[in-house]
């Protein structure tokens, strides 16, 4: 071993040190303390089992103030969070109300670092090495959506097994995961659609499934609670978080731009037809050129969340599995491209920006890509230079807390819980020069897919590194 490596070596070892030990002091921020986002999917399922709507301001707001004791909640008596989940899947969370709230929370804190680490488990059954991808993961999946209690893990885990089955030429599987990875609508639809046009194999697995999850939303549920779901929750939820500062759509883009909400929305639903075109036309030509056949299904996905009209920041590991085979699997340009973008995406930015403890973890993460990717050496200095100057300067300005600056105002029992959650967004104020700055390396390293995967045309793959 040279004394380059063992200084290496030692330099990581004191990092990591230093991360856990800022990790550790959270304390009641740890991630597996808070679930924030868990009761808004808890008491969706509750009304579901009370055979009561769960899109509805009451019931979800009595019982979200019943089960969430947070400060949020105590300092503001008419707070409700919407779950804007289609109705397949509520049936786990109208279960999970039989068992009570504390031990379906404990629950779902399981279930989603299972997830994670299943989701860790299955890119490295495609030759992504391990260390790499749970290095990728750990933060924007491990951190941020065990933070936020949320479904997204289990729609990742759709996302990583269906490109799994594609690898190994198991066409049927493929479909059934193709169309599990709509527990995301907005997510699994690209996913979806290329997989059925583009595996013929796949198609009556991937129409079968998708009809059985209809079929059983529709039983759990009901059909009317099912076409409000359709036409009248999600219109309602892209239109209250056109201008929230969590998101990172297009149309939140152009809403902070000025322009109107419903002129931003439109361009948003255009951005993301066209960008799931690319996707899928892009994600097969790599396919081809690689000979990576789960580029079918994770091109699409990353495509899915470059511009749209509701992007939110839980949504971005979902980008996570296309980086991951293009910084292994393609050759020199893109292979780099396509790490730096990798490691821009391992940084949960919003968080770090907040929670100043996590300034190391992410140091950690991303100087572990760069050595584990082998860039040369003055590129990594410069890339992890550059990042951790970029996250130094934004924590030294971190954002005012939500809530102390507005509170909601009480909604009729039958409105959608959208309305109350749209009038406190157009409520918030907030500085939009910073939270637009916040974004630019996660757009940086979206666009930065693309252009890698489209470099990667044009030639073939590399072996793997060991």
């Amino acid at each position: 071993m040279t004394a380059r490596k063992i200084v290496l070596i030692f330099a990581f070892g004191l990092l990591g040190i230093a991360a856990l030990r800022d990790f550790a002091r959270l304390g009641e921020a740890l991630p597996w303390h808070r679930l924030y986002d868990f009761q808004d999917f808890y008491c969706a399922g509750e009304a579901v089992d009370q055979h009561a709507d769960p899109y509805r301001y009451e019931p979800l707001h009595a019982c979200e103030h019943r089960v969430n004791q947070s400060p949020a909640y105590r300092l503001d008596p008419n707070r409700i969070v919407p779950a804007p989940i289609p109705p397949y899947d509520l049936p786990p969370f109208a279960l999970a109300a039989r068992i009570g709230f504390p031990a379906a929370r404990t629950i779902d804190a399981i279930a989603i670092v299972l997830a994670v680490a299943i989701a860790i488990g299955g890119l490295a059954s495609i030759g992504i090495p391990l260390d790499l991808a749970a290095l990728a993961l750990i933060l924007p999946a491990g951190y941020l959506l065990l933070d936020a209690g949320q479904i997204v893990p289990f729609a990742l885990v759709a996302l990583v097994f269906c490109g799994v089955a594609l690898a190994q030429g198991r066409n049927a599987i493929a479909g059934v995961f193709a169309a599990l990875t709509m527990i995301e609508p907005h997510l699994g639809l690209p996913v979806w659609i290329s997989v059925l046009l583009l595996v013929p194999r796949s198609r009556s697995a991937a129409i079968v499934t998708g009809v059985l999850m209809a079929l059983a939303g529709l039983l759990i549920v009901g059909p009317g609670e099912a076409i409000e779901y359709l036409g009248r929750v999600l219109p309602a939820q892209a239109a209250a978080e056109a201008g929230y500062a969590y998101q990172y759509s297009l149309s939140y883009l152009l809403v902070t731009a000025g322009l109107p909400q419903g002129v931003s929305l439109a361009a948003g639903q255009l951005s993301y037809v066209a960008l799931l075109a690319v996707g899928i036309w892009l994600g097969s030509k790599l396919a081809d050129t690689l000979q990576r056949r789960e580029l079918v299904a994770y091109l699409p996905a990353a495509s899915a969340i470059i511009g749209g009209a509701y992007v939110h920041m839980v949504d971005l590991a979902i980008a996570v599995p296309a980086a991951l085979v293009l910084a292994t699997y393609s050759r020199a340009a893109s292979r780099t491209i396509a790490t730096l973008a990798l490691c821009l995406l391992a940084v949960p930015w919003i968080d770090v920006w907040i929670t100043k403890k996590l300034f190391l973890s992410s140091l950690f993460v991303v100087a572990a890509i760069l050595f584990r990717q082998g860039l040369a050496p003055a590129l990594s200095i410069g890339a992890f230079t550059a990042i951790a100057a970029a996250i130094y300067c934004f924590e030294l300005w971190p954002p005012a807390p939500f809530s102390a600056l507005t509170v909601m105002t009480p909604a009729r029992r039958a409105d959608l819980a959208q309305e109350a959650w749209r009038a406190y967004v157009q409520g918030l104020r907030t500085a939009p020069i910073p939270w637009l700055a916040i974004k630019l390396p996660t757009w940086a390293a979206l666009c930065g897919l693309l252009v890698a995967g489209f470099r990667a045309l044009g030639g073939p793959n590399p072996k793997p590194p060991a």
